[in-house]
């Protein structure tokens, strides 16, 4: 990994929480721990199961990709 060096304006809430990191014995700097929550905020989120649909999570639709019935049932026959 290569790493620069910048100044940079960091919500006190955001240092407060790199802080926190390194105080929990994690042996890094305060720039990695602020590096991590960045990447950890990049990385997509997992749908959350959402109870009023009978804890199925739902994934976010993709314009013009249309599942048909016969791909779930060709997918369950794969299974």
């Amino acid at each position: 990994m290569s790493l620069v060096r910048t100044t940079l304006d960091i919500n006190p809430r955001v240092l407060a929480a790199a802080r926190a990191r390194v105080n929990e014995g994690q042996n890094k700097s305060l720039g990695e721990a602020v590096s991590d929550l960045a990447l950890a905020g990049l990385a997509p989120a997992m749908p959350s199961p959402d109870p009023s649909t009978g804890d199925l999570v739902l994934l976010p639709s993709v314009p013009g990709h249309v599942i048909t019935d016969e791909m779930v049932a060709e997918a369950m026959v794969d299974e």
